[in-house]
C-alpha cells in the first residue's frame, strides 16, 4: 500500500496559534512578452509589464519595518499609522494595508514566544484559580493593549495574537470580504479548536468552519488571503475526517465504529449541507466506513491527499 507521512504538530500550530506565513505579496513577478511564432530561445525581451507596488503601501511598509518586531508596543504603533495613512482612502488600499499590518503581527507573535522560551517566569500562574500576581497581571494587561493574549496549551503557555484587537480597529475601514473573513478569524479565534491534542468545538461548530470556507473561497476567489482560507479548510476537513489523538474517529478501530463526535458532525453536514463540495468527499469515505471497507477508507483518503484536499497524517 502507498503511505503519506507528514508531522502533525504543522497542522496542530496552523489550527492553533493561526500563524502562517503565507500572504500574498502586493508585489508581482515581472512578465515578459515575446513575439509568437518565433524560437523564444533566440529572441530579447522586447518589453517588460512590471506592476508596481502603491507608493502608500511601500510608505506604510517602510514604516512598519523600522518598528522592533520584538516589542508588542508596536503593534500599536502600526494600527496607529494604519489610521492616519489610510483614513478616507478605498476600501481596496486598506485591504492590502491591513496584510502588511497582518504580517508585523505574525513577526511579532513569533518572538514574544522565542523570549518566552528563555523567560523563567512562571506564566502558569496566570492560569490557576486565585489572585494573580501584580507583575504578571501588568505583564497580561501590556500585551491586552497591544494585540496580544496567553493561552495554553499542554501545560506551554504561548502567546497568540488577540484577534478583537484586529476587528477592533481595521473593520471600518477594509472591504465586505475582508471585514467577514476578519471577523470569522475572530470567531474561531475565541472559540479555540484544539487543547491537549483534543478538538474543543462541537461537531456542528466544525462542520460550519469547513462550509464557511467553502463558500467565502467560492464567493470571492480573488480575495487578498484566499491561500490562508484554503490552508484554514483543509486542516479543518482533514481533523473531520481523521480525528485527533484524543479525538478519536473510532470508539473501536479494529471494528471501524465511528465516535460519537464524528457520527455526530457527519449526520449534521449530510441534512444540513447535502449539496456541498464537503458532502461529497464525506458521504463515500462515511459509507466506506458504515461497510467495514478499510481498502476503501484508505484508497479515498490517499486521493483526497493527492488532490491536495487534505494533509497527510500517516495514511
Amino acid at each position: 500500500m502507498f503511505y503519506y507521512k507528514i508531522d502533525r504538530i504543522v497542522i496542530f500550530k496552523v489550527l492553533v496559534f493561526f500563524v502562517l506565513a503565507i500572504f500574498y505579496s502586493c508585489n508581482k513577478p515581472a512578465s515578459e512578452n515575446h513575439n509568437s511564432g518565433k524560437d523564444s530561445s533566440l529572441l530579447l525581451t522586447d518589453s517588460m509589464v512590471v506592476e508596481t507596488e502603491n507608493p502608500q503601501i511601500s510608505a506604510y511598509r517602510a514604516f512598519v519595518q523600522q518598528l522592533d518586531s520584538s516589542r508588542a508596543e508596536s503593534a500599536t504603533m502600526a494600527i496607529n499609522e494604519f489610521k492616519r495613512a489610510f483614513t478616507g482612502k478605498s476600501t481596496g488600499l486598506c485591504d492590502s494595508a491591513s496584510v502588511v499590518f497582518q504580517e508585523l503581527m505574525d513577526t511579532v507573535e513569533l518572538h514574544l514566544n522565542q523570549k518566552l522560551e528563555t523567560d523563567t517566569t512562571d506564566y502558569t500562574l496566570l492560569f490557576e484559580k486565585g489572585k494573580t500576581p501584580p507583575q504578571l497581571q501588568k505583564i497580561k494587561n501590556e500585551l491586552l493593549k497591544n494585540g496580544f493574549k496567553f493561552g495554553t496549551s499542554e501545560g506551554m503557555v504561548y502567546i497568540i495574537q488577540d484577534r478583537s484587537f484586529v476587528t477592533q480597529h481595521l473593520l471600518p475601514m477594509v472591504s465586505e470580504p475582508m471585514k467577514a473573513y476578519l471577523l470569522q478569524i475572530e470567531k474561531e479565534n475565541r472559540e479555540g479548536f484544539m487543547n491537549d491534542a483534543a478538538i474543543v468545538i462541537s461537531p456542528r461548530q466544525h462542520v460550519d468552519r469547513i462550509l464557511w470556507y467553502e463558500k467565502f473561497i467560492t464567493d470571492y476567489p480573488d480575495f487578498l488571503l484566499i491561500k490562508n482560507c484554503k490552508t484554514y479548510k483543509k486542516a479543518y476537513l482533514t481533523y473531520l475526517m481523521t480525528g485527533i489523538d484524543n479525538t478519536y474517529l473510532y470508539d473501536i478501530e479494529q471494528d471501524m465504529k465511528l465516535s460519537a463526535y464524528f457520527t455526530q458532525a457527519y449526520a449534521y453536514l449530510l441534512k444540513t449541507y447535502p449539496d456541498s463540495e464537503t458532502a461529497s468527499l464525506i458521504l463515500p469515505y462515511k459509507q466506506a466506513i458504515e461497510q467495514k471497507q478499510k481498502s476503501v477508507v484508505d484508497e479515498l483518503l490517499k486521493k483526497y491527499v493527492i488532490k491536495g484536499l487534505i494533509y497527510s497524517q500517516g495514511i
